[in-house]
């Protein structure tokens, strides 16, 4: 049973059978003036029988080359020898029986000597072209290797592209697997099947070992042990070209740690600078408070006194133009005392006396306290809901007066004024939307910065101090505008905790 699977096998390999018929090929072409004579054909057989001796050269038997030359091409050396000698014995019935050479066995003993020659020339230049074609196809692989390694983002794909680059390489790709083990990830050639002949090498970075390279094959193991070379190669290559990667991954987050840690530093930097300034303008604000508030004062009062004593003799009847000249003097002199008031209250805003308060009464108190222009229509939708928040009343109603002040100042004489209130998470909002002109994007993050206005009157303080009122009510306040449409002021206040 054995024999007669060896025989299938060798009759299973092309090139065997090739040989085979090309071997009886020949023997027809050398012995056809036998074959003519036999069928009568003598004048064709003397014609045809020269060629056996012309100019002492056996040209039929120059055929036999061309099976020799095929095996020694493709099988080795062996391969041609045997050839030559099979080749031997077709060519000694006809020295023997058929040439009238004196020594029958010189001439087919000498042919076979010169086929097996030239057979093993061939077989040995075929060994070498076919090494050079491994060599140029293994550096080939190994440029590949390293090219990959250069544009690949990740160990991942680097070691998905070399595991197909690999069985490119051998000399039978086809029948070649390639497994690379690394950190418990296996990464595989296409169509990977594992074959029982394989070799396989470590992947050492550094000292340590982190998988292995394996390559297998349906061939025999001695294939296998021809490409160990390679394999050592290759696991060399792969091994240096993890070890750069993971260098570089370790490289770039530490610069993106870096990049953070900066852009980080920088913000606190920038937000220290901003307390910075702002105390600048704090202390600037104090000082001018200290320094001048006081001062102007006195001489406001006297002004004032004075106005009243002229307007004291005068009566409507009399003078109209002068008591509208006083009228207006008491009226810029309400506008000065109020700058002087900002700038002393910025400065020494008082701790708040918190208690319960009814939120709808405060926004209604508050209206109250702003002259409305006729041509402003306010719509305020409070819910019929009474909203307690523990505030200081007297400070966040400093906060919707001056929030309402600076609506009806928006709007310039025209417009809505739409007051809406809620509840959102433990906290009472009040929302102040007017049909004004809107605040430009760019200056959203600064009307709350002291002395900053945009406003032809005034220093830019009354935003300034709702914001500090409310914040240390325990609030917030927020603010959204767009040009041309309008601004909301939203407050949030605390609400009174139940017991």
């Amino acid at each position: 049973m054995r024999n007669r699977l060896n025989i299938t096998g060798l009759w299973a390999n092309r090139h065997l059978r090739y040989i085979i018929a090309t071997m009886v090929v020949c023997s027809i072409i050398y012995y056809l003036p036998a074959i003519a004579g036999l069928a009568g054909l003598t004048s064709l057989r003397v014609t045809l029988d020269g060629f056996h001796n012309l100019y002492g050269i056996d040209f039929y038997g120059l055929v036999f080359f061309a099976p020799v030359v095929y095996a020694a091409y493709m099988l080795g050396v062996m391969p041609a020898v045997l050839a030559a000698l099979i080749a031997m014995l077709i060519l000694l019935p006809h020295a023997i029986l058929i040439d009238n050479y004196p020594n029958a066995l010189f001439k087919p003993t000498a042919f076979v000597i010169i086929l097996s020659a030239v057979g093993a020339v061939v077989a040995m230049l075929q060994k070498s072209d076919e090494q050079r074609r491994r060599s140029m196809k293994e550096l080939e692989c190994l440029y590949d290797v390293g090219k990959a390694a250069e544009e690949s983002g990740s160990i991942s794909e680097f070691l998905s592209r070399v595991a197909a680059l690999i069985p490119q390489a051998m000399q039978y790709p086809e029948e070649t697997g390639v497994s690379i083990k690394i950190r418990g990830s296996v990464f595989q050639s296409p169509d990977f099947r594992k074959y029982s002949s394989k070799i396989a090498e470590n992947l050492v970075v550094g000292g340590e070992i982190l998988g292995s390279v394996e390559i297998c094959s349906s061939r025999n193991s001695s294939y296998l042990r021809n490409q160990s070379h390679l394999t050592r190669t290759l696991a060399e290559r792969i091994s240096g070209a993890v070890r750069q990667l993971e260098l570089e991954q370790s490289l770039r987050r530490y610069y993106e740690q870096l990049e953070d840690e900066v852009e980080k530093r920088t913000k606190d930097l920038e937000h220290v600078q901003e307390k910075l300034i702002r105390s600048e303008r704090l202390a600037a604000v104090g000082e001018l408070a200290s320094g001048v508030g006081h001062e102007l004062r006195n001489p406001l009062n006297v002004i004032r006194n004075c106005v009243y004593l002229l307007n004291m003799p005068l009566t409507d009847k009399e003078d109209e133009e002068a008591l509208n000249t006083l009228k207006v003097l008491d009226k810029q002199i309400d506008i000065a005392n109020k700058i002087v008031t900002d700038l002393l209250d910025f400065t020494r805003i008082r701790p708040p006396s918190l208690a319960r308060v009814d939120l709808s009464n405060l926004i209604t108190e508050s209206l109250s306290w702003v002259e409305m222009p006729k041509n402003i229509t306010v719509a305020a939708n409070l819910n019929g809901n009474s909203l307690p928040v523990k505030i200081d009343a007297e400070q966040i109603g400093r906060v919707f007066t001056n929030i309402i002040s600076n609506a009806v100042q928006a709007m310039n004489g025209k417009g809505e004024l739409k007051i809406d209130t809620g509840l959102e998470d433990g906290f009472a909002w009040t929302s102040f939307t007017d049909t004004g002109c809107g605040i430009p994007e760019e200056n959203l993050e600064k009307i709350f910065e002291p002395l900053f206005t945009t406003k032809p009157k005034g220093i830019g303080l009354g935003l300034a101090i709702s914001k500090r009122l409310v914040e240390q009510n325990g609030g917030r306040i927020e603010v959204a505008s767009q040009i041309d449409k309008g601004t909301t002021f939203t407050v949030k206040l605390p609400l009174e905790k139940r017991r």
